[in-house]
């Protein structure tokens, strides 16, 4: 493979004039630059892609963290984000953070050093914590999923406490008065957020809250099933559960099986997310569609746009949801 010496020795120039016709050719007369370039093409030489970002500080790549890549909500997002990569030639360097600070920290550090010239996060963690001093963070930072709509950086999600709100009267209207929650991790905004919608509801319809009939678990189908069991061996008056993801939910559906429970006969049970494992659940999953891939495309075009140097206020879009209905919430109103 040709080198830059070997270019500078057939153009007859030195290698720093090589350098420069790649780098800025304007600095050069037209007939110096035209046989270098002629004899970068007789020798088909490239210019080092490396040598290029040291001098444009870019590295056309964008840093994804995530909480827990095996999460199917989370890898749904991030499909969404690759496809957005491709269409805006960015490369994606993807991170399971295990929603440590720490790691995620060093994300921040990657920016700040050249390594990825932007970060998509879509843990709940916003940037002035990652970042103290985040007024004056010169990097393209954008939060999706489970984001403070009132940060200084563009933010792409849900509205968490209107769409746990919907699913709740949901619950409601099919006659179901004893309805037991299994949250997710309590420090969670997106958790505080949808116990809010699930209180809303419940205080529209003129019923009273019970604190002891929430469980709180991770957002995983292991963490659904072991709150399950410890709920439903306490209180087996309940008539439905509302499951604040969809892998909780499949959890809780395995522990309800185990405990003799007949769905959705003795039991309702509804999710979140709209994963594609609910459809094929016994029953299948009621569940809230929040638009995953959607999500990722729109969080990846905000950071494309600030990345092309787009003179662009803060936006904190709020994507829509859907109630999917299926069969796994019975209406009781005749019992």
């Amino acid at each position: 493979m040709a080198q830059i010496r070997d270019v500078a020795r057939r153009a007859g120039v030195s290698p720093a004039t090589v350098s420069r016709a790649f780098s800025d050719p304007a600095k050069l007369s037209k007939d110096t630059l035209a046989r270098v370039l002629a004899a970068a093409t007789d020798l088909k030489y490239k210019p080092s892609s490396l040598a290029q970002l040291f001098r444009e500080k870019r590295t056309n790549t964008v840093l994804v963290m995530v909480p827990d890549i095996a999460n199917v909500f989370f890898a749904r997002v991030v499909s969404g984000i690759e496809r957005g990569a491709v269409e805006s030639k960015l490369n994606l360097v993807v991170s399971d953070t295990g929603d440590d600070m720490d790691i995620e920290r060093v994300g921040i550090e990657m920016v700040q050093t050249y390594r990825a010239d932007g970060l998509i996060q879509l843990g709940e963690r916003p940037l002035n914590e990652l970042l103290p001093n985040e007024e004056h963070a010169q990097i393209p930072f954008v939060q999706a999923i489970s984001a403070d709509p009132r940060g200084a950086y563009p933010t792409v999600g849900i509205d968490d406490r209107s769409s746990s709100a919907m699913m709740a009267r949901h619950l409601i209207a099919q006659g179901h008065r004893r309805i037991g929650v299994i949250a997710g991790l309590q420090n969670r905004l997106v958790t505080q957020e949808r116990l809010k919608g699930i209180k809303d509801a419940i205080a529209d319809a003129g019923l009273d809250f019970d604190d002891t009939i929430v469980e709180y678990a991770p957002y995983s189908m292991g963490g659904g099933e072991q709150a399950a069991q410890r709920l439903l061996s306490r209180a087996r008056h309940l008539t439905a559960l509302f499951c604040m993801s969809d892998e909780i939910a499949i959890g809780a559906i395995r522990a309800a099986h185990d405990l003799g429970y007949d769905l959705p006969g003795d039991l309702s049970i509804s999710g979140f997310d709209n994963i594609e494992f609910g459809k094929y659940c016994t029953p299948p999953l009621t569940t809230v569609m929040q638009p995953a891939e959607k999500i990722g495309e729109v969080a990846m075009a905000l950071m494309s746009d600030m990345l092309t140097g787009q003179d662009m206020p803060v936006v904190h879009e709020m994507l829509p949801t859907e109630l999917v209905i299926r069969s796994s919430v019975q209406n009781i109103c005749g019992e």
